[in-house]
This record gives structure tokens, sequence and C-alpha cells, in this order.
């Protein structure tokens, strides 16, 4: 079923959600049948710099077809769209997203703060939901290569100005700088758990951290318990995907049809697994954020 990123949040409380990005039918399948046999709600995502190149008015109708099929609670997101990206959010909205994440974060907080109420107001009326983002986050969105920018070097969020967004904003979700980064990690990231139970405790809506791929699944479950409620995760489905390519590279059979197969079940392990992770569903993982 559609939903929004409020419903998704109401369907799964004390917990966090997978979003995860697509770049055709098939990553999306992935992502749906994994809801479905998890009984979990999901987010399918559509990064901008992917907007066009996959030619998105045509693929969208598809994906929204099937998520409307579904028994579980799926949300349609835009991923990072940027302030210079406004066209692009409207036609998103107008194909059937319920989802919305404006990044201003490398603007001055004021006008992240003005961009990002400005998208507020444009989701409304087709009852969709806006991620802002306040803080950087390091590496390239959308490209599953080894980042050379170094997380740690890049300032945490700031609580304090977190709230002061949230209120001028009213957005529903917020994306923070905690110490991930985009692509692949060269090191294991150092995660600021404080900066995580402080902004849940400034802000109360739901946190999100951005680039999960190579956080350990100890330090992603204590995230959740500090407050983070949507986890996005796609350089691990790139890498799937060129590892099943790589395994297939000198095998002499011309079987197309098995071999995306083979890719597609590998995306829904990969994606089973990180759900069931986010989801925090015993005594034992839902145990109060360290810091």
């Amino acid at each position: 079923m559609n939903a929004n990123l409020n419903g998704i949040f109401t369907s799964l409380p004390q917990a966090a959600v997978g979003s995860f990005n697509v770049l055709d039918l098939d990553m999306a399948f992935a992502v749906i049948e994994a809801a479905e046999e998890h009984k979990l709600p999901v987010i399918v995502g559509i990064a901008s710099r992917h907007f066009d190149i996959i030619n998105a008015p045509r693929l969208i109708p598809s994906i929204v077809t099937e998520i409307s099929k579904s028994s579980m609670p799926i949300a349609l997101h835009l991923d990072h769209a940027g302030p210079d990206q406004i066209e692009m959010i409207k036609q998103a909205l107008d194909l059937g997203f319920t989802s919305i994440m404006i990044d201003g974060s490398q603007l001055p907080f004021l006008e992240n703060a003005e961009i990002t109420q400005r998208v507020v107001d444009m989701a409304k009326p087709y009852g969709a939901s806006v991620e802002g983002e306040i803080g950087g986050i390091a590496g390239e969105e959308g490209v599953a290569d080894t980042n050379s920018e170094s997380a740690e070097e890049l300032p945490f969020t700031d609580p304090a100005e977190a709230k002061k967004f949230v209120d001028y904003t009213g957005i529903d979700a917020l994306a923070i700088a905690v110490g991930t980064a985009h692509g692949i990690y060269s090191a294991a990231p150092e995660i600021n758990f404080k900066t995580i139970q402080d902004c849940r405790l400034s802000t109360n809506i739901p946190l999100v951290m951005h680039g999960a791929t190579g956080v350990t699944d100890d330090d992603i479950q204590e995230t959740v318990r500090c407050g983070i409620r949507k986890i996005n995760f796609f350089s691990g489905l790139l890498k799937n995907a060129m590892d099943t390519v790589r395994e297939n590279r000198l095998n002499s059979s011309n079987d197309f049809l098995q071999f995306k197969q083979d890719m597609q079940q590998s995306w829904k392990r990969t994606i089973k697994a990180q759900m069931q992770l986010y989801a925090l569903m015993n005594e034992v993982q839902l145990a109060e954020c360290s810091e």
C-alpha cells in the first residue's frame, strides 16, 4: 500500500525503516518482495542524480502500481533533491512520490531552512512527507566507490541548530551528520551516538542516517536505540550487482534470465538482512542507548 514517511513510522514504532534506492524494476521488485516476505514496511528510493538517467516518467508508474498492490506500507521517496531541482520535485510529486528529501545542507542555515520550508508547502497538497538535512555527510550520494572524504573531518549536526531547523520548516524527518558517509568505507566509521540522542531529544521527530553500507551490525542497532528511525542503504546493492557480474564473467552460459534472477536474489537477501537488523525485534535489542 502507498504510504508517506509518517505512515511508515507509525507502522514501525521503536525501530528504523530501511530506505533502499533502486535503478530499475528488478531492484524495486527486490525491495517490495523483501517487505512482503518480512512483513515490514519499507521505502523505495530514487536518487535525484538518477532521476533522468533511468527515465523516471516511464519507470515510476510501474513501481507505483507494484507498491499499491503490496499489503505492507511502502513509501516512494525522492532522495537528495537539491535546491536547484524544484521542477524535478514537482514532477516527482505528480508521478506519485509520497516522500521527498530536499538537501540544502550545503547552504547557509537560513537558505537551507527557507528552501526546505518551500518544499514542505509544495508536498502538503499531495499528502507527501518531507525529509530535510542539517550537517555535512561525506562522500558522493549514489556512487558506490570508496570515498576519499573523511566523515570525521566534517562537523556533526548541532542539536540546537537541528531544533531551530525543524521548528522553522515543519519537516517530517531530519537527516543528520553522525560520522557516516555515502559510498564504500575504506575503514569502519566512528559513529557519534551522543549526537543522535541529543538530536532526538531536541527535535522529537524521526532522525535519518545516510551511508549505512559498511557500518557494523552492532553500530547500526545502537543508532536505532539512540533515535535513528530511517536508514539509507544503497552502495551495498550496487556492490551486490557488480559482484554477480564478476562471478559470471567467465561463465560461458548465455542464460541471461538466470543471471538476472541471481542478481535479484542477491539484492533481496541483502535487503532482508538489513530490514531485520533495523527492526529491533527483541528486548535485548531494545535496550537503552549507551551514548
